[in-house]
């Protein structure tokens, strides 16, 4: 699927068809990615894995007026990360219309089962521990496994603090997806 489509199924699957943050949204398409192996170009960033492509192609979609974004705006001690605004997204008429065409590619039904799996747990209404656990993710699958400790001394090299309250929050999301198996061992 086209990374637009995929942009417009992960908005429109929300239960309350609407999404809110652009950081929920990167790591929900960052975690789609995975599950469905194809490169979306995520990379390390502030928040965790981010792809510039996602952002730009979000960017074009709200541009060309398939999806609705309210920017709501707070003072720097209101939010966890001293961001002063958070996107909120949903499909316009325009959009909902796209949506259906998306519902008959063929590949929509698998694409859509995985989203479910990713909505379906308390933690991907959760921004911030969504950043954790993508965070947590990125390092193993780097490093193809690695303990809590390392983890943690990897996740600083990229300047994330992830403490090991942190990884085991996160461990059941990453171990039901059956996208990690965390060891103990030093």
């Amino acid at each position: 699927m086209h990374i637009q489509d995929l942009i417009l199924l992960a908005i429109g699957s929300e239960p309350e068809k609407f999404l809110r943050g652009r950081t929920t949204l990167q790591k929900k398409l960052y975690f789609l990615s995975v599950l469905k192996d194809v490169d979306l170009g995520f990379r390390p960033h502030y928040y965790g894995p981010y792809s510039s492509w996602v952002a730009e192609n979000l960017d074009i979609l709200v541009s060309c007026g398939f999806l609705n974004e309210v920017t709501e705006t707070f003072s720097s001690d209101q939010n966890l990360f001293g961001e002063i605004r958070r996107h909120t997204y949903f499909l316009t008429p325009h959009g909902n219309i796209i949506m259906n065409d998306i519902r008959n590619v063929k590949e929509y039904p698998s694409w859509n089962e995985e989203l479910k799996r990713i909505n379906e747990q308390p933690l991907a209404n959760d921004f911030n521990k969504l950043s954790i656990a993508s965070k947590v993710h990125y390092i193993i699958k780097v490093k193809e496994s690695a303990t809590p400790e390392q983890i943690r001394q990897t996740a600083q090299k990229y300047g994330w603090q992830i403490s090991d309250s942190d990884i085991e929050e996160v461990s059941s999301f990453l171990q039901d997806r059956s996208l990690i198996s965390v060891t103990n061992k030093a």
